[in-house]
């Protein structure tokens, strides 16, 4: 065996290792781990934001840190509120990605949301649960139900299942759904994660009668070679796009593929910046920490392109080329500090259940505050959100970019 293969394989085994750690879900918290503010509690800047929403645990909890919180929310409110997706098809979406990542609270609050807003029954719901092969789909429907599982399990949706959805949506819809699925997919990790507890007065609960879904373990298929959605030319753009790519990057100089790709859908592009630039500019993190999540994550998810634009700012960070090369290795490769092997570990508990165990979450807060913590949660969250897109609308590297270690 050659020395590449036998690292690639190396790399695999200490992946296969940290994802495979359990074969079932760990059991949701009781409790929370972050306690939803009280009224007492609650500074003047915290006041305002939860002046505004319902009375929820979820606004509570998340109002421990405002700026990351206002600056995630125009995405929220966009994918629940301005997406052009009928509602109906909006809360499948998010039911289904409730249940695979097993957020008890995401999929009571939505079940409420899915029967007063969007006609769904109480045996819908079920069938959500029993997913895309349960009997009395439409055709449409089970597609729809099978992108959740394609973008939770295979971290891209499938040609065959790009195709069927595309015959009734537009590529800025395609851009949607595919939205929804991974924000309800970040916002599992944190309701798991946070321990954030069922509000009183809501009434629907999982099905106990159907089996539990699978845990995610690494994709194989493989990745696109050549976009499905075209980046578009500069030429093409109108003053909005112009607009909008001069607000955060240098447009004298050639622009990013996943920039010029996302320009296809504007509204979604500007929701998607506010956050991202956040994660990317603004976090509390320490930039090596960020930059393991991210890496991290990239690699989980087998997207090149996220990788690659991030060996320079690791290197930026303070990670040696030893140690970026490590991180495919995962937390259990030798020379990682108790701090970094813990932040490894916690992506790849989110990964495989979105949740983050008690050993792996007492480690992290003995070296991380609060605000801390929530944004390891949302940057690993954030950047799965960037990876499937990327991975979906087949967003292809530039030249001169690192590749990724092979699986």
């Amino acid at each position: 065996m050659s020395r590449a293969r036998y690292l690639g394989v190396m790399l695999l085994a200490f992946a296969s290792i940290a994802l495979g750690a359990e074969d079932t879900f760990t059991p949701r918290l009781q409790t929370p781990r972050v306690a939803p503010l009280t009224k007492a509690q609650r500074t003047p800047a915290q006041q305002e934001l939860l002046a505004s929403r319902p009375d929820y645990n979820v606004y509570k909890t998340l109002a421990h840190h405002v700026d990351l919180y206002n600056r995630w929310s125009p995405l929220g409110r966009f994918v629940m509120t301005e997406s052009s997706l009928p509602p109906r098809d909006r809360e499948m979406v998010m039911l289904r990605m409730g249940w695979l990542c097993q957020s008890e609270y995401e999929w009571a609050q939505h079940a409420r949301v899915a029967k007063e807003q969007a006609g769904l029954t109480t045996e819908d719901l079920h069938r959500i649960a029993e997913g895309p092969a349960a009997a009395g789909w439409s055709g449409f429907d089970r597609m729809l139900l099978r992108m959740v599982d394609e973008l939770r399990y295979d971290t891209m949706i499938s040609d065959a299942t790009w195709q069927a959805l595309s015959t009734r949506y537009s590529v800025q819809q395609m851009i949607e759904v595919m939205y929804t699925a991974s924000q309800y997919q970040l916002v599992s990790m944190a309701l798991n994660s946070l321990g954030v507890q069922l509000d009183p007065g809501l009434e629907d609960r999982f099905p106990k009668d159907v089996a539990l879904p699978a845990l995610a373990t690494l994709p194989q298929s493989a990745r696109l070679e050549q976009p499905r959605v075209p980046a578009l030319h500069p030429k093409d753009w109108t003053p909005e796009q112009r607009q909008l790519v001069a607000s955060h990057t240098d447009t004298s100089q050639p622009v990013l593929n996943l920039y010029s790709t996302m320009l296809n859908h504007p509204g979604m592009y500007a929701a998607r910046l506010k956050f991202g630039s956040y994660l990317q500019r603004d976090s509390l993190l320490p930039a090596k920490t960020r930059e393991l999540v991210i890496m991290r994550t990239a690699w989980l998810m087998r997207t090149e392109y996220e990788w690659g634009h991030h060996v320079e700012s690791a290197q930026k960070a303070g990670l040696s080329d030893a140690e970026i090369q490590r991180i495919a290795a995962g937390p259990d490769a030798q020379g990682w500090s108790e701090e970094h092997a813990a932040v490894l570990r916690a992506v790849d508990e989110l990964r495989r259940e979105a949740f983050i165990s008690d050993r792996t979450w007492k480690t992290l807060a003995k070296h991380y505050d609060t605000k801390k913590l929530i944004e390891i949660i949302f940057t690993s969250g954030g950047y799965t959100m960037t990876a499937l897109a990327i991975n979906s609308l087949g967003v292809q590297l530039e030249p001169g970019y690192p590749s990724i270690p092979k699986q």
